[in-house]
C-alpha cells in the first residue's frame, strides 16, 4: 500500500506546472554549459584535441611552444595589455598540466574533454538543491493550503505512513532532478566533447598542485556527497513544511541557509571551535574529495557524515511527532 502512496504523491507532484518548468530548465542549462566551451573554443583548446600515437613527442612540442609564446610577450619593451597577460597566464596555467601529464606518462585529454564536463556539472549542484526546497517546502503545506489535507487523512492509512510517502516522494524527487541533469549533461557532452583517453582524471588541487586519481572513484565520490546535501536539504525544507504548514517559511528558511550558512559557519568558527557540529559546516562532503580541504580545522568524514546523520534524524523525528500529535483537521 505504501507504493500506492506514493505513486499518487509521484503523480501529484508532475501535474504541476511548476516542475514540468524546472525540468525544463534543468535540461536547458546542461545544453547551455556543453555547447558554451565550443563557442569560445581558442586556438590553444583546438590544438590539444587529439594527439598522435607517439603523444609524448606532441606535448612536449606543445609545451615548447607555449613557452616560446610567452617568453616573446614577457620579453616585450612595452607594458602587458589585458589581453597579453591572460595569455600569459593561460600559457604557464597549459604549461603546468602538459608538463604533470608528462612526469606522470598519461597522455592529456583535450582541454574540452568528458570528465571535466561531468565534473563540471556537480557546481550546479547547489541549484538543484533550490529547486529540491521549492518542491520540499510545499509537499505537506501545500496540502494544508488547498485544504485537502482532510480528505488524504481520513483514509485508512495512518498518519506515520501518509508522511513517510511524501518523505519519500521528496527524496525520489531529489534524485531524479540530480540524474536528470548528469544524463543530459552526458547526453550532450557526447556531442560538444573529446572523449578522454585514458581512465586517470587529472586535475588542479586547492594548493594549486596537480593530481590523479581513477576517474571513476572520484566520480562516485563526487555523486554521493552531492546526493547526501540534498538528502539534507530536502529534509530540513520538509521538516518546516510540516511543522509550519507555511510553503513561504519553510522555503525562506531553508534557502536563507543555502545562501548565508557558508558565511554564518566561517563567522562561528572564527570565535568558537563549537561551529564544527553545525549542519552547514559539515553538509558538504565534496571537501573531503582528493585535492580539496575542509573549511574547518579538525573536521573529518566520520565525524561529519555522524553530524549529517543525526541532523536529518532530528528534523525526521520533530516532523513526525508534530505531525502525528497536532490537530491538523482543525
Amino acid at each position: 500500500m505504501m507504493i500506492k502512496l506514493i505513486v499518487n504523491e509521484w503523480q501529484k507532484v508532475f501535474s504541476r506546472k511548476s516542475n514540468i518548468i524546472i525540468m525544463i530548465f534543468i535540461v536547458g542549462l546542461s545544453a547551455m554549459l556543453s555547447f558554451i566551451p565550443l563557442i569560445f573554443e581558442n586556438e590553444q583548446a583546438s590544438e590539444s584535441s587529439t594527439y598522435s600515437q607517439n603523444w609524448q613527442s606532441d606535448v612536449s612540442q606543445q609545451i615548447t611552444t607555449l613557452q616560446e609564446e610567452t617568453e616573446e610577450v614577457l620579453n616585450r619593451d612595452t607594458e602587458l595589455s589585458f589581453d597579453e597577460s591572460i595569455t600569459v597566464t593561460m600559457n604557464e596555467s597549459e604549461i603546468g598540466r602538459l608538463s604533470y601529464h608528462l612526469a606522470e606518462d598519461i597522455e592529456p585529454p583535450a582541454v574540452n574533454n568528458f570528465y571535466s564536463s561531468l565534473i563540471g556539472a556537480s557546481s550546479l549542484n547547489a541549484l538543484i538543491g533550490i529547486f529540491v526546497t521549492i518542491a520540499a517546502s510545499a509537499m505537506v503545506s501545500k496540502e494544508f493550503s488547498m485544504g485537502t489535507i482532510k480528505l488524504l487523512l481520513i483514509r485508512t492509512q495512518s498518519r506515520s505512513k501518509i508522511l513517510t510517502s511524501k518523505y519519500i516522494t521528496t527524496l525520489l524527487l531529489a534524485f531524479f532532478y540530480y540524474g536528470l541533469l548528469y544524463l543530459s549533461t552526458a547526453i550532450f557532452s557526447l556531442f560538444t566533447t573529446d572523449m578522454n583517453p585514458t581512465s586517470e582524471y587529472v586535475f588542479m588541487t586547492m594548493n594549486g598542485e596537480y593530481e590523479h586519481v581513477q576517474f571513476i572513484g572520484y566520480f562516485a565520490g563526487l555523486v554521493a556527497s552531492n546526493l547526501v546535501y540534498l538528502v539534507i536539504i530536502a529534509s530540513l525544507a520538509f521538516m518546516l513544511s510540516t511543522i509550519t504548514q507555511n510553503t513561504s517559511l519553510s522555503l525562506g528558511v531553508t534557502l536563507g541557509a543555502l545562501f548565508l550558512g557558508a558565511g554564518l559557519t566561517q563567522y562561528v568558527a572564527s570565535r568558537t571551535d563549537l561551529a564544527k557540529y553545525l549542519l552547514t559546516a559539515n553538509w558538504s562532503l565534496e571537501n573531503y574529495l582528493p585535492g580539496r580541504m575542509v573549511s574547518i580545522e579538525g573536521l573529518t568524514l566520520p565525524f561529519s557524515m555522524i553530524v549529517n546523520a543525526v541532523y536529518v534524524g532530528l528534523f525526521l523525528g520533530l516532523a513526525y511527532y508534530v505531525f502525528n500529535k497536532q490537530d491538523v483537521l482543525s
